[in-house]
């Protein structure tokens, strides 16, 4: 995994001979599924359809984490039949994927050794470190590839200097995921004051932008309710569908895993719903645990402030590629929801530091450890092999939080494609 290797043509054949097969064969998975009840992405094309017949958005807590501009991104879907939909979603997200891979190249391309086959063997070793995250995504027909296409396009328009693309795209993720919004307070702390005005501009005019369909008045509403669940997440004060939500034993984000290793919740709540074995380490009081956890994650956005407080020294650095890496893990870790599926974010992360270990120099011994401790978290240890209760019990350990963190730690202490 993390020995240097280069692939024959032959071997380059069938890699891709095996990426089709394993979507071929997952295509008829979900089609399988389908027939038996539907799933996000049948919500996500009712949530595009209440759009379009300017319905109420939110009825039974549709989506309550997405602004009416996800709406409005949603609405293509309700305008064909579900299973094209479906197709076409998945087909515009492996592209997405392909496009993600070589705008990475070609920001790490003037650094690395060796021709450009190498950039095939980086994404091929990339994918298999992200299968898990990457597979559960296209489950449900890619939509978070896609933001990361969306999201990895702005980086690299920014590294290029074009700053006013760069923040449009960015702006575009924000009003789609608002944890994306992560960017704008980083290009701050940056001193990119112009790439933040425009990602702030941007970022408004994307949100505005339904007014056009829905009406200044329903649109005011919608916006404020959302306004008003997103507020009380982060206070952690949740509206009871945001609270089930939030409590279920799949988020990985990093506040719900401090709080399961410091408070035992009484029977009933969702987590001992979904594993009755669910009991914490010291069995604090949940007051006392919930502010050592936000302490947790404060401590965690001052570090890695401390890690990115230099300013760049112009378009094409290459510390801007690294950071962003960094902002995606630290934008799913401080979200107050993250699936496995949101995980596809760690791929630049995974891809630079893959990079640096194929093209420059080897990562050195506590980096390598903290990648196979990753591969072993996030690969290995896997529904498939491990069944159904023994793995929801190791998500209940949060072990994908601590696979972000791992990779986070060496982008923040090695830096690969850095030095």
């Amino acid at each position: 995994m993390l020995t240097r290797f280069h692939l024959r043509p032959w071997a380059r054949r069938c890699v891709i001979a095996a990426c089709v097969a394993v979507i071929a064969v997952q295509w008829v998975v979900i089609m399988h599924r389908r027939a038996k009840g539907i799933g996000d992405f049948d919500v996500s094309r009712e949530f595009g359809r209440r759009f379009l017949a300017r319905e109420y958005l939110y009825a039974g807590g549709t989506h309550y984490p997405y602004m009416p501009s996800a709406a409005m991104y949603f609405a293509p879907l309700a305008m064909v039949n579900p299973t094209l939909g479906l197709a076409l979603r998945y087909a515009v997200a492996v592209g997405c994927l392909w496009l993600t891979f070589h705008l990475l190249w070609s920001m790490v391309r003037d650094r690395a050794k060796g021709g450009s086959s190498r950039g095939f063997e980086i994404a091929t070793i990339t994918t298999l470190l992200a299968s898990h995250y990457i597979v559960r995504d296209l489950d449900d027909g890619g939509p978070h590839l896609i933001l990361l296409a969306v999201l990895v396009g702005g980086i690299q328009c920014v590294w290029r200097g074009r700053d006013g693309l760069g923040a449009m795209w960015f702006g575009l993720a924000t009003a789609l995921k608002a944890p994306a919004g992560l960017f704008l307070p980083f290009f701050l702390w940056k001193r990119q004051w112009r790439l933040a005005a425009w990602t702030a501009a941007a970022t408004a005019c994307w949100i505005l932008l339904p007014v056009v369909w829905m009406g200044p008045t329903s649109w005011w509403n919608h916006q404020r309710e959302w306004s008003r669940v997103a507020l009380g997440s982060a206070l952690g004060d949740s509206a009871p569908v945001a609270d089930l939500s939030e409590r279920r034993v799949q988020n990985q984000a990093l506040r719900p895993a401090v709080m399961r290793f410091l408070v035992t919740y009484p029977d009933g709540h969702p987590l001992r719903l979904s594993h009755p074995a669910y009991v914490s380490v010291l069995d604090l009081s949940p007051v006392t645990s919930g502010r050592l956890a936000t302490g947790a994650v404060l401590g965690l956005v001052a570090i890695c402030a401390w890690y990115g407080r230099q300013r760049y020294d112009g378009p094409a650095d290459p510390r801007f590629l690294l950071e962003c890496s960094a902002v995606l893990i630290l934008a799913l870790l401080l979200a107050p929801v993250a699936w496995l599926q949101h995980l596809v974010q760690i791929v630049p992360a995974l891809y630079v530091t893959v990079a640096e270990r194929q093209t420059n120099r080897k990562l050195g011994r506590p980096a390598t450890t903290a990648m196979w401790g990753y591969m072993v978290l996030a690969v290995v240890l896997n529904r498939e092999m491990l069944g159904r209760d023994v793995y929801l019990l190791l998500l209940s350990y949060h072990i994908h939080t601590i696979a972000l963190l791992l990779v986070l730690g060496v982008l923040l202490l090695r830096r690969p494609t850095v030095g």
